[in-house]
C-alpha cells in the first residue's frame, strides 16, 4: 500500500502524519507527503516529533509537482484548499482524497508552551485517526 499525505507546506502536517505512519507500519506502507507551496520542517513539529521518538529534521518538503507522477492507494489531505488543488492536479486514475480536517497548530497564542502544546494536539490528533484508520503494524 502506498499512502500520501497532503497540506498547505509540507512543514507541519503531513510531514507529521507521514513519521507517525512510517513508526507505525514500519516497510509494509509506503508513505510521502507533500504541499502546495513547500518550506522547511518547520522547527516545532521536529522538537514534538522528537518526543515520540521520531526525527524528521531530515525531512525534505514536496510539492504536489513532485508526486504527481506517482501512483497512491489512498491520499489524505489535511486542508480542503489541498484537497481541492490536488484533485485539480493529480491524475484521474488516483483514488478519491480523503479530507482530514486538522488545523494549523500555529495559529492562536504566540506563547512557545501553547505552541508546543497545540503542535502536540495535532500530533496526537492525526495519530489518534492513523490508529483507527491503518491499525498497528501485524
Amino acid at each position: 500500500m502506498k499512502v500520501l499525505f497532503i497540506c498547505q507546506l509540507n512543514s507541519v502536517r503531513s510531514p507529521m502524519a507521514e513519521g507517525l505512519l512510517r513508526k507505525r507500519m514500519g516497510d509494509i506502507i509506503q508513505v510521502q507527503s507533500c504541499g502546495l507551496s513547500p518550506i522547511e520542517p518547520n522547527d516545532f513539529m521536529v522538537t514534538i516529533m522528537r518526543e515520540v521518538g521520531i526525527d524528521m529534521s531530515e525531512h525534505q518538503p514536496l510539492s504536489l509537482a513532485d508526486v504527481a507522477e506517482e501512483k497512491f492507494d489512498r491520499i489524505i489531505a489535511f486542508t480542503a484548499g489541498a484537497k481541492a488543488a490536488a484533485e485539480g492536479f493529480l491524475e484521474d486514475d488516483q483514488p478519491e482524497i480523503e479530507l482530514w480536517a486538522v488545523p494549523n497548530p500555529g495559529e492562536g497564542s504566540l506563547d512557545v508552551r501553547a505552541l508546543l502544546n497545540n503542535y502536540r494536539a495535532i500530533r496526537s490528533n492525526i495519530d489518534a485517526r492513523l490508529a483507527r484508520e491503518f491499525g498497528e503494524k501485524p
